[in-house]
């Protein structure tokens, strides 16, 4: 019973407004006790603010309402100046120290601060940096996920500020480079001090919330086992056993991807009795970084969820592109992130062909294999049987994958990818000679990739050092909890706990992260009456909250055996 909407219950009395007119009430109502009254309403970039300026200038007439967008220099002058950030590469970047205040237009602003002086009219400023350019006694926020903002994209919305017409992927990169993070520094600052929270993700029905009613819900879910909501995308190697066991997506013509572990991208729903707003989990972390992630996570990654589950989707599909992911070092002085994408594939199921290809044959030297991958974006060919390694997998098997090595998930498996956060540093170095979807020819970033191949990641290697490096920890008459990786290159600690009955779990003085991978169901339940009981079925991952600490996995089903897998930050 995989849930596609799950909730986070909250028992506090928060009151949710919804649609246009009674949000816009609200501010009616902060007019009649304030004259004159100046509101700021921040917008996250990427969000189409017409809509939200042609209500408040039909309800409110008496308002003087402005768009933020005219107080900036031109498009194409802002783009000049990202231009270097977002390179000439058709999918990577470097992550921008641009800020928007950086392309305010001061000649613009000066006389609109003159203007301002002298008003006493009700002023309404609505977009990107509302907060910053005048003082406000009303302070709006408007939000939306990355994943709405994306689907977007794909159907014809445009970057921030943008002047000319680009590909899906041209937007992404200059969202992920620049846009995003410079959002979220500011939202980092608004989220607490907004007197209103409106989530935008239905643009044609708005849900708006008190900045308390925010901190005081969001206070609560750091408290208690939460999931995100998941979403499925198809892609040109994805397979069906999602759309059978999940019963999710049986219009769409594969489904490769889901995503249900990654708080940058995924987002929550927050739900009373009588209602739902839903906000990017992003927010959580912004918020309450401390009680989610621990004192140990907070201070080696900030206000970074470090560590993302996902499903790959092959059953019936075809072998994910040959890649690799960057170095620390590599992916530092090149795009200026902060870490690199570390993972493992933990195999959730496959049928009898199934494979993964990881690491090169031995005695395979680096030059002659760059060669030989160069040589194959002219030719069409590569003979992958002569360069990489391959091995037959079955289900609960683990593949750890540090940065460097060379890996794909083959035709056949449904794979659990645990990893490190970052989800755009994957180096495609052969995709099969084949077309995406839309019929073009997906990038190939051999010149990334080529700098951070190790070829000493050889077969030898992955059979001793990456391929079930089970070690168990500790073994009771119902219960077996091992250590199944990650590599000792790799931030990440995994565990498998095998149960019969109930089992005490620590946090290890970390947030955890876990997937239900065999038994239909069971809850979680608080050492202490911490948290309410929290039912997990098959497949669902979910997150517990360091500041919880200990607590109980218990079988709630007819199943005679378990198996949890557990990630956390060493």
């Amino acid at each position: 019973m995989y849930r596609l909407r799950p909730k986070i219950e909250i028992d506090s009395d928060i009151k949710i407004y919804e649609g246009y007119e009674h949000i816009i009430e609200r501010i009616k109502i902060e007019y009649k006790n304030q004259k004159p009254l100046k509101v700021a309403v921040e917008a996250y970039p990427s969000l189409d603010t017409d809509k939200v300026i042609q209500n408040l200038k039909k309800q409110l007439p008496e308002a003087v309402v402005l768009d933020t967008d005219d107080y900036f220099l031109s498009a194409e002058s802002i783009y000049h100046i990202i231009e270097d950030d977002l390179t000439k590469d058709e999918v990577f970047g470097r992550f921008s120290h641009n800020k928007f205040t950086d392309f305010l237009d001061l000649e613009k602003l000066k006389e609109l601060n003159q203007k301002l002086k002298t008003n006493k009219e009700f002023i309404i400023l609505v977009g990107v940096l509302a907060s910053k350019i005048i003082e406000f006694d009303l302070l709006v926020y408007l939000d939306i996920n990355r994943w709405e903002i994306q689907k977007n994209y794909k159907e014809g919305l445009g970057n921030w500020k943008a002047f000319k017409e680009t590909s899906f992927n041209e937007k992404l990169k200059r969202a992920y480079y620049f846009e995003w993070p410079a959002a979220t520094e500011i939202k980092n600052d608004l989220l607490s001090e907004c007197d209103y929270y409106v989530d935008m993700n239905q643009l044609d029905h708005p849900k708006m919330m008190s900045g308390e009613d925010l901190l005081l819900s969001l206070q609560e879910a750091s408290t208690q086992p939460f999931r995100l909501v998941p979403f499925f995308e198809p892609g040109i190697w994805g397979g069906n056993w999602m759309q059978e066991q999940f019963n999710v997506g049986k219009d769409e013509i594969n489904l490769a991807w889901c995503f249900d572990g990654v708080p940058e991208e995924n987002s929550i729903l927050l739900a009373t009795e009588n209602n739902e707003i839903e906000m990017p989990a992003q927010n959580l972390v912004l918020l309450f970084p401390i009680g989610l992630l621990g004192e140990k996570v907070f201070g080696r990654y900030g206000k970074d969820f470090p560590i993302r589950f996902n499903f790959l989707d092959t059953v019936g599909g075809q072998n994910l592109s040959l890649q690799v992911h960057p170095t620390l070092d590599y992916a530092y002085r090149n795009f200026g992130a902060k870490y690199t994408q570390d993972e493992s594939y933990y195999i959730m199921d496959s049928n009898e062909n199934a494979k993964i290809y990881l690491g090169v044959k031995n005695d395979v030297d680096q030059e002659t294999l760059i060669e030989a991958l160069e040589q194959a974006t002219e030719t069409g060919k590569f003979d992958h049987d002569k360069y990489i390694y391959s091995q037959s997998v079955k289900k609960h098997d683990h593949y750890l994958i540090p940065g460097g090595t060379i890996h794909s998930s083959g035709e056949g498996a449904l794979v659990l990818e645990i990893s490190s956060t970052p989800n755009r540093f994957t180096f495609k170095l052969w995709d099969w000679g084949r077309v995406d979807l839309d019929g073009k020819p997906r990038p190939i970033s051999l010149h990334h990739g080529r700098h951070v191949i190790n070829t000493e990641i050889n077969e030898e290697f992955v059979s001793k050092e990456l391929y079930n490096v089970f070690q168990i920890i500790k073994e009771e008459k119902h219960f077996i909890e091992e250590h199944t990786g990650l590599h000792k290159r790799e931030p990440i600690e995994t565990r498998r706990i095998t149960f019969t009955d109930q089992v005490l779990q620590s946090t290890e003085n970390s947030v955890n992260v876990l997937n239900l991978v065999e038994g239909d169901h069971i809850k979680i339940l608080p050492k202490d009456n911490f948290f309410k009981p929290f039912d997990v079925y098959y497949g669902e991952t979910f997150i517990i909250p360091e500041q919880i600490k200990d607590y109980y996995l218990v079988p709630a089903g007819d199943d005679t055996e378990i198996k949890v897998v557990k990630a956390f930050i060493r």
